[in-house]
């Protein structure tokens, strides 16, 4: 999936801000071309000051605080994350 791919998928689960998205990219491209695992971005959203995004030779995920998770959390990341291991 490519980077830009993925921010469609954080902006229209999470709310993550579009004016993150030229720093996500350029983040992630440069991840992918140099990989130090794991890779993270905190995009915040409507998961919080800890909604994060994550790449690692397991596969992509989100996530935030455990302390700040909610059902309402909850359902935003297993949605994200069904349609980025899709």
């Amino acid at each position: 999936m490519t980077p830009d791919a993925i921010y469609d998928v954080l902006v229209q689960e999470c709310s993550a801000s579009e004016g993150l998205r030229d720093n996500f990219v350029a983040s992630l491209n440069d991840y992918r071309e140099n990989p130090r695992p794991p890779f993270e971005y905190r995009f915040r959203g409507k998961l919080g000051i800890g909604g994060k995004y994550y790449e690692s030779a397991t596969g992509p995920w989100v996530g935030c605080y455990s302390e700040d998770m909610t059902p309402e959390r909850r359902a935003i990341i297993d949605a994200a994350n069904q349609r980025l291991k899709a």
